[in-house]
């Protein structure tokens, strides 16, 4: 069966977070292989998440947990105590669930972010590179990062910024439209204005200027984003030339005041319009500034009411991803079944197809020469007749498998007198673990 044994920011704080994360993943999952009670494992490591995706047997589930949070313990440091009481634990449908919407994007902390989706599949990969991934995991990984692609395609749940910085950019493209013809000047370079600035650069904004009471500040900004760096002493003088400002500075009081954007205002374009959004807690920007000819005049309060309802959207929008996660799952959960049933099916053939050979060859032999008209027909039809017989038995072992009624299987098997207890290839490799795989 599919688990995962989960420590999130649901559930742990980052300390903690910090302290669980495993620094050698390839040491830690092959060590968790070595005794055989896991068969597949992939470790998947965020700044929010540290998470042990394992397939193991029914019987050894318990035994797999147990070795797991020993190794665990024993390669960070932190109590068994501690990890018990703190690590989450998911299993059969639940762990697919629970995976499904990592990758979707509805176990961040950031509803829909993005991000998660490329760390699932990084993470996928480098279990694939150290060769701790078999069939089940590796289906289950591209399946759930399928899946948390049409969740964006299909729904809008990534969209609408939840930081107040972001949200910042989106009002001032939702105001001043394409950024792409936009100057803007970032007063703060702070983590509120490093990141308004970095969203403005991802909008592709034609400059941003960044002002800060530090001028070293300001540079290491401007050189992250391209940008360029301005005097702090130099604001005022900048922002008749710009057309958006986000203030995102520490102050006591207003440090911009009616009477000095009054001084340059008066030198606008009748069609000059200069954006200014005030992100700073308390206000840089004085109140009456807004009043201006010429400046319109955003504060945080009209920010947290755009965030608040781009959460609202986004959870609308999550409601929806969980009815495509569903039927995904329905989808998938048939896909371990026909997987589960395959390689029964298959030697079932196969033993069809030799008997038929033998017996044909048998018939040939006593009719005597046959030219090879007659041959072919022989040969089409003891295919068909085989086919035909192996059509019904063929077709309840797919049933069986798709209702995980295991009896069925293990009777068609002694019945057919099947070897797949001597695996082949990948998939019958794969076999006892998937007979047992309960979801």
């Amino acid at each position: 069966m599919i688990g995962c044994l989960s420590v999130s920011h649901k559930n742990a704080s980052l300390p903690l977070l910090e302290a669980l994360k495993i620094n050698d993943e390839t040491k830690f999952t092959h060590k968790l292989m070595e005794n055989g009670s896991v068969q597949e494992c992939i470790l998947h490591q965020t700044c929010h998440r540290v998470e042990v995706f394992y397939v193991s047997s029914k019987q050894k589930n318990g035994e797999a947990v147990n070795n797991a949070l020993k190794f665990w313990s024993t390669e960070t440091g932190v109590s068994l105590d501690i990890i018990s009481r703190t690590v989450q634990a998911f299993q059969g449908k639940e762990a697919l669930r629970h995976l499904f919407y990592l990758g979707g994007g509805l176990e961040s902390v950031v509803i829909g972010e993005d991000q998660i989706l490329g760390q699932v599949h990084s993470s996928w990969r480098r279990a694939k590179a150290n060769g701790t991934v078999g069939v089940i995991l590796n289906r289950a990984f591209m399946k759930a990062i399928n899946t948390g692609r049409k969740i964006r395609n299909e729904t809008r749940i990534n969209e609408g910024a939840l930081s107040i910085s972001s949200a910042a950019v989106d009002l001032a493209a939702k105001e001043l439209g394409d950024l792409t013809s936009r100057k803007a000047l970032i007063i703060g370079a702070g983590e509120a204005g490093t990141l308004a600035a970095e969203t403005l650069k991802s909008k592709s904004a034609a400059a941003i200027m960044v002002a800060n009471r530090s001028y070293e500040k300001s540079l290491l900004l401007a050189q992250k984003i391209s940008g360029e760096a301005v005097q702090f002493e130099s604001v005022l003088s900048t922002m008749p030339y710009v057309d958006l400002v986000i203030a995102a500075v520490s102050v006591t009081q207003p440090i911009f005041r009616e009477e000095q954007v009054s001084a340059f205002v008066h030198s606008f374009e009748p069609s000059k319009r200069l954006l200014i959004i005030d992100i700073s807690q308390p206000r840089a920007v004085e109140e009456k500034v807004g009043a201006l000819q010429g400046i319109s005049l955003r504060t945080i309060d009209d920010l947290k009411k755009l965030v608040a309802q781009n959460l609202k959207n986004r959870e609308a929008e999550a409601e929806k991803s969980k009815a495509i996660i569903a039927e995904e799952l329905e989808r998938f959960e048939a896909e371990l079944s026909k997987l589960v049933a395959q390689p029964l099916i298959t030697d079932i053939c196969r033993k069809f197809e030799e008997i038929r050979k033998k017996e044909l060859d048998r018939a040939v032999r006593k009719m005597g020469k046959l030219d090879k008209k007659k041959l072919m027909v022989l040969d089409r039809f003891s295919r068909e007749l085989t086919e035909r017989i192996a059509h019904i038995p063929i077709e309840q072992l797919r049933e069986a498998a798709l209702s995980n009624n295991g009896e069925v299987l293990t009777v068609a098997e002694k019945i057919f007198q099947t070897k797949t207890s001597e695996p082949t290839n990948e998939i019958n490799a794969a076999k006892k673990v998937a007979y047992e795989f309960v979801i």
